[in-house]
């Protein structure tokens, strides 16, 4: 009987321990109080935030930071390639392949890969407005506008004050078909070339400072009240959004490397003795007068004229500051 009973308090046991048990298991889970751990980043995402990261430290300076930066640099870089013999380098001939197939078509890959970001982000924050995206893309017709008309002057003003070592040769080409020396001033239409072309770049590259909040406005539920924008734009622009924003990154890699190329070609023209200080000055000057003309005076957010262009980044959406 002793042990029957010693069984059965063990059974009853038993049996409370596992009805606690079970009824513990049904609780609701209790939280810690500490957040849960995000997800590993995969090696390909964090390698592309590695790359965006580099590319905003060498596309976002100010640029009027840069435009300092250049005007003292040519200067400066003038004077040391007149009072030292600068060491020689394969950047100091005129036909290496960077000066060939880089500087001399310098406007023309600035105009495709800018062309290419300015399409593709203004048709996202534009909303797919075929007018307003034609604004932007009016700001390369202005570049090539003053790209054009500079670098014909240039010429232009080397024959007309120049002269020849031989009086009997009135033009350049005469003079020099002749086995003579044209003295003139010779603008250098290396450095102004590179001038503009950088600070179209700086200037053209800011709408993807404020990037990743055009994303967060997108996803804005009362965005639709707060613009005047309707539902529909909105669903678009959000699918466009994550449909081109892995190409606009690659664009932006591709100016980045651009924009280094760029300011070491500058760098080159302005130590080497292609041109005269007066004339490496002139240029940086005047390239830096057709961005002001342009980005500060022409190029206007608040125009009622269609033809006009917009500054960079105006948007119904509203998403960054601009003038």
């Amino acid at each position: 009987m002793a042990s029957k009973g010693k069984a059965t308090a063990t059974a009853r046991r038993k049996s409370d321990f596992l009805n606690h048990a079970k009824a513990k298991s049904s609780e609701p889970l209790k939280t810690s109080g500490k957040k849960s751990l995000p997800e590993p980043t995969h090696i390909g995402h964090f390698l592309m935030m590695l790359l965006m990261k580099v590319c905003r430290t060498i596309l976002l300076v100010d640029t009027s930071v840069k435009i300092g930066v250049y005007l003292i640099g040519v200067m400066m870089g003038s004077i040391i390639c007149d009072l030292f013999v600068v060491p020689q380098t394969f950047l100091s001939f005129k036909h290496n392949p960077l000066n060939q197939y880089f500087v001399k078509l310098g406007w023309g890959w600035t105009l495709t890969f800018v062309g290419l970001y300015i399409l593709m982000t203004s048709y996202i924050y534009c909303c797919r407005d075929k007018a307003r995206i034609c604004q932007h893309l009016m700001r390369l017709v202005v570049g090539t506008f003053w790209w054009y008309v500079c670098t014909t002057l240039f010429v232009k003003i080397e024959n007309l004050v120049g002269i020849c070592s031989n009086s009997e040769h009135g033009n350049k080409s005469a003079c020099i078909s002749a086995g003579k020396s044209w003295l003139g001033f010779d603008i250098s239409g290396h450095v102004f070339l590179e001038i503009h072309c950088l600070l179209t770049i700086s200037e053209e590259v800011k709408t993807f400072k404020e990037w990743s909040k055009l994303k967060v406005v997108l996803e804005d539920e009362d965005i639709v009240h707060k613009r005047k924008i309707t539902e529909e734009e909105v669903r678009r622009s959000e699918q466009d959004y994550k449909t081109f924003t892995p190409f606009i990154k690659i664009v932006i890699a591709v100016l980045s490397v651009m924009l280094i190329l760029f300011e070491v070609m500058l760098l080159s023209s302005t130590v080497y003795r292609f041109h005269t200080l007066s004339q490496k000055v002139a240029a940086s000057f005047i390239a830096v007068g057709c961005w002001f003309i342009s980005y500060r005076i022409i190029f206007r957010s608040d125009s009622p004229f269609p033809f006009v262009p917009a500054m960079p980044g105006h948007s119904p959406l509203q998403f960054m500051k601009v003038q």
